[in-house]
């Protein structure tokens, strides 16, 4: 048993780096493959745990980790598993952690586990499933990085959320680049703060070379600034980032109102300039959306030509979806000229984006965005 545990331990040694004086960050997990053997770290959600927060604050302390400490390796090896060639893994070993490592003992909203499993030979494409998701705010996914042997140069990353809760390692670029695509459609789909973008962009004018201009710059602006922030060449705050697109929504939303179509040459080249700056802040948005994704080491291309490509899909399928919208309004619906829909559309993305901007840059309000 001893042997085990100095195996345990030297496995996980390398994994673990502190952070702000934490064993690892909320929402996030490591997996480092060595020979037959997967050594993971895991932070879990307290909310995601039956009976482990003995006096309801919301949060374990190290008291109530160590008591339920076996309580804890059953759940955790209930619902986290990995498996390869269709098998799982044999668990060795499972410790629960506070992620405290220093400063006065506090009640944590998460748990850290160490946990290890053993194959039959060295798994080729390891697979991580869980549904260890929490119920607060934020809680709703988790971020894994994945190594062979601790090298940096085979890292990937993939993010766990319900209705997507397992992943297959290791499976090449190609495999890589069709998960990004697939994320990409996703995040633009699920953005209302994007979504109301452009179709402030959309309803400005009509015809498909002012649609394909428009989308075109949006689209070669986002990916400069997201491929820059990926690489780490660009750091911008999400405090001033996520306010800033809010305010995107509303300074486009007010150009329609007060000039209405693009009008002159003049004035199409100047939207098309002030869409291209929007581009490059919504770029940022998109950048922090991926996170610690667009620092694969392995397949760092893969990962951001296929989130770059899948989000074009979904602005396109977006594109599409309202001007098929709008045909049909048109056709069963006598809209008043006061209220024609660009018109209409544009005052709704303004509140919108009001309200958004008023959550953003005051934490106290909900998010809506």
């Amino acid at each position: 048993m001893i042997w085990r545990f100095a195996l345990f331990l030297l496995g996980l040694a390398g994994l673990v780096v502190g952070a702000d004086a934490h064993l690892l960050p909320a929402q996030t997990a490591t997996m480092n493959v060595v020979g037959n053997t997967a050594y993971c770290v895991v932070s879990v959600p307290v909310s995601a745990l039956k009976g482990i927060d003995d006096d309801g604050s919301g949060g374990a302390s190290q008291s109530e980790i160590a008591r339920h400490s076996r309580d804890i390796a059953l759940q955790f090896a209930r619902h986290f598993t990995v498996s390869a060639d269709g098998a799982a893994g044999t668990p060795l070993m499972t410790m629960a952690w506070s992620p405290q490592t220093e400063g006065p003992a506090a009640d944590s909203d998460y748990i850290v586990v160490l946990h290890s499993v053993r194959f039959a030979a060295a798994p080729h494409s390891p697979i991580v499933a869980t549904d260890l998701f929490g119920t607060r705010s934020g809680e709703g996914q988790m971020t894994i990085t994945a190594k062979r042997d601790k090298r940096e140069n085979t890292a990937e990353v993939a993010i766990l959320r319900p209705g997507a809760a397992e992943h297959s390692f290791f499976r090449g670029g190609f495999a890589t680049f069709a998960d990004f695509v697939r994320i990409g459609i996703e995040h633009i789909l699920t953005g209302p703060d994007h979504l109301l973008f452009l179709l402030t962009v959309i309803v400005a004018a009509a015809g498909w070379r002012y649609w394909l201009s428009v989308v075109t710059s949006f689209t070669v602006a986002h990916s400069i600034t997201l491929t820059l922030a990926a690489l780490g060449a660009v750091r911008v705050s999400p405090a001033i980032v996520e306010p800033g697109i809010a305010a995107s929504i509303i300074l486009m939303a007010v150009l329609n109102l007060w000039r209405g179509g693009h009008g002159s040459p003049a004035e199409a080249r100047a939207r098309v300039a002030i869409v291209f700056a929007c581009g490059l802040l919504h770029g940022l948005g998109f950048a922090s959306a991926i996170g610690a994704m667009a620092a694969d080491g392995a397949h760092r291309l893969a990962t951001l030509a296929g989130f770059n490509i899948g989000i074009e899909l979904g602005q396109f399928a977006f594109l599409g979806a309202v001007l098929a919208l709008a045909t049909l309004v048109r056709r069963i619906v006598t809209v008043p000229s006061t209220l024609a829909l660009p018109r209409l559309a544009s005052v709704t993305a303004a509140i919108l984006g009001a309200v958004m901007l008023v959550a953003r840059v005051l934490p106290v309000l909900p998010d809506v965005g």
